[in-house]
């Protein structure tokens, strides 16, 4: 239980109505009073990122020094700032931990028919995304490993692979027309993404994966993904593995089989060429171990200054982790082993967040409710530092009234800003509209909950958003660099932030929790691709492996209508077995408006067979 209590007992509330009458006088002054900007705001601001963002810091990721480096400029930031600690034993340290990668353990071999076995790490490797265990079975060659039903595109078409191992390319075929749902290089679809692949195979019964790269020109040594930059948040459950081409084309070449013409053809028409391997046999074994490493979240409180109102809170974050020297999450696979800066993602929302922290603690005027100050670690590797603060946080997780999330706000362009989960609270949006017509900003309200640590608290049902000024070509490269950000738009966000928290903090009406539609699998660009068609699920975002489990439902949605409640646990959707939330997403996608499907969940830990009639989403 962590140390620092701010909240004052129930019982010991003042309660008469001269002082509440006097409290409800006071609101509205202290909703008026926002702290003033210092002279020295923007040169703060950039100070911050240049640090965060330096190479000194080296990215950020949780396994290098610079997690650590960051993290304790932002404790002593805090604790200059004169806010009350609240991690652990009085200090402002939360720890958890995190996986950040696996260890390739013995038994693991791979065997192509009967050729000796193929040597491990020169020209074979597991897929860090991979099960741990053995398959010994026929080959199938299965093109890109891509199904695409509405675009009638599936590699799997008439394909028998039950049990079997797929063997498949890297990538996906070249947009035949703008119909395609296929991306030309560098930013390939959804469809490309390694885990739709396993995930893919998996779904139509194979046991196992061999990846093959026909497009690598470069050097044969970086042909093989690491199993860092094969990692995913949740393994595939299918085993899987990547070879170098020159060895799978000098297996295949006795079979009269021919990879690179396969892709050819593929490519020229957009119609899959899968073809069983005659006579081809394969072994694989893989076993992996988790690595997990030590991270804290670094949280300091400004304790309210309402009696009454105090015992709530209102939880203002950003997360100051990134991805480190990319080997997890860079887009350009030549740059894996540069330090990734993070500049914008999210050194810039670390900086807001010290400087909202720093303009409130220091104004005379305070927030009437508690403002926890909180800076998330492991956001890049699953909003670990998130889901750790909702399930240990400071008070009881129902006093907060509120969340507001900085996440890439560096870049703010003709003063618009892109708001997720504004309408997670009707009285959420109106206030931050409000408030950011008074500063001339122009706010775009996405309809989506969007994912970023703000997702954590909206699954229990907190009104949460996500403040954000747009992607960009440097996004997950080396390129964020400290000296692309708009350091005034940042002082412009920081004081639409301190107006909002003002707001709510001084507010005594209630605020009313409202669902919004699921975000995309973190493999995909944000509002490049649609969601599918609509369930009004609310899924509590852990990554799981055994099933998606409901924080709640819309009302009067699909889901609602089929008797679906908070606590189920979806493990089946339209005879697909759903593991995690990429799965859930698939099979909506692939689904239309008006399909009558089966769902099974569990309730109570027992399976329990409903049937919703799919909606067309918005």
């Amino acid at each position: 239980m962590l140390s620092q209590r701010l909240f004052i007992s129930r019982h010991s509330r003042l309660t008469t109505i001269a002082i509440g009458l006097f409290l409800l006088c006071a609101l509205s002054v202290w909703a008026s009073e926002i702290p003033s900007l210092p002279p020295s705001s923007v040169d703060g601001l950039g100070n911050h990122v240049r640090y965060l963002a330096s190479d000194q810091l080296t990215g950020r990721g949780v396994d290098t020094a610079g997690i650590k480096l960051a993290r304790d400029y932002i404790a002593r930031e805090f604790a200059k700032y004169g806010l009350r600690p609240g991690g652990d034993n009085g200090t402002f340290l939360q720890a958890f931990d995190v996986p950040t990668g696996v260890i390739v353990k013995q038994p693991t071999t791979l065997v192509l028919g009967s050729e000796s076995p193929v040597k491990l790490e020169s020209e074979w490797t597991p897929l860090g995304l991979s099960d741990s265990g053995t398959v010994e079975a026929e080959v199938v060659f299965a093109g890109y490993g891509i199904t695409v039903k509405d675009y009638d595109y599936d590699d799997y078409a008439g394909l028998d692979v039950k049990g079997k191992i797929v063997l498949v390319l890297r990538y996906e075929p070249p947009p035949k027309d703008e119909k395609s749902p296929f991306q030309n290089a560098p930013r390939y679809s959804s469809h490309a993404a390694l885990y739709t692949k396993a995930a893919n195979a998996r779904d139509h019964g194979a046991a196992g994966m061999i990846l093959v790269d026909l497009n690598h020109t470069g050097e044969e040594e970086k042909e093989l993904l690491s199993t860092r930059r094969s990692l995913w948040r949740s393994n595939a459950s299918v085993i899987a593995a990547q070879v170098k081409r020159r060895i799978v084309e000098r297996w295949l070449a006795s079979t009269g089989i021919s990879l690179n013409t396969l892709k050819e053809k593929i490519d020229r028409v957009q119609k899959p060429a899968s073809v069983q391997v005659p006579g081809a046999r394969a072994s694989l074994s893989v076993t992996l171990e988790e690595i997990r490493q030590p991270a804290d979240n670094v949280i300091g409180i400004l304790p309210g200054s309402n009696a009454g109102l105090k015992e709530e809170n209102i939880v203002i974050a950003a997360h100051f982790d990134h991805l480190g020297f990319g080997h997890y999450g860079t887009r350009g696979a030549s740059t894996e082993g540069q330090i990734h800066h993070g500049a914008d993602d999210n050194a810039s929302g670390t900086a807001v967040l010290l400087r909202v922290a720093e303009r409130m603690a220091s104004s005379n005027s305070k927030p009437a409710r508690t403002i926890v100050f909180a800076a998330f670690s492991g956001e890049e590797l699953g909003l670990h530092g998130s889901r750790h603060y909702v399930s240990h946080p400071p008070f009881p997780i129902s006093s907060t009234k509120a969340m507001l999330n900085l996440d890439m706000v560096g870049r703010l362009r003709n003063d618009r800003l892109t708001v997720f989960g504004a309408r997670s609270a009707k009285e959420l949006s109106t206030i931050i509209t409000e408030e950011a017509s008074k500063l001339a900003l122009r706010i775009t309200e996405s309809d989506g909950i969007g994912r970023s640590d703000h997702m954590s608290f909206y699954a229990k049902k907190i009104p949460a958003v996500h403040f954000f000024t747009g992607t960009h070509a440097d996004y997950h490269r080396p390129s964020d660099t400290w000296d692309k950000l708009n350091i005034e738009g940042m002082e412009k966000v920081t004081d639409l932030v301190l107006a909002t928290t003002y707001r709510i903090a001084g507010t005594t009406a209630p605020m009313h929790f409202a669902g919004l539609p699921a975000p995309l699998p973190a493999s995909e660009d944000i509002g490049r691709q649609s969601y599918g068609t609509y369930l009004g699920s609310i899924p509590d975002f852990a990554r799981t492996t055994d099933g998606v489990r409901l924080a709640g439902v819309r009302e009067g949605s699909p889901a609602a209508l089929a008797g679906l409640m908070e606590g189920d646990v979806i493990i089946s959707l339209a005879d697909t077995k759903i593991r995690n939330l990429e799965d859930l997403v698939a099979v909506l996608r692939s689904k239309r408006p008006g399909d009558l499907v089966e769902i099974i969940v569990l309730r109570n830990e027992k399976p329990l067979a409903v049937k919703a009639t799919l909606r067309e989403r918005g």
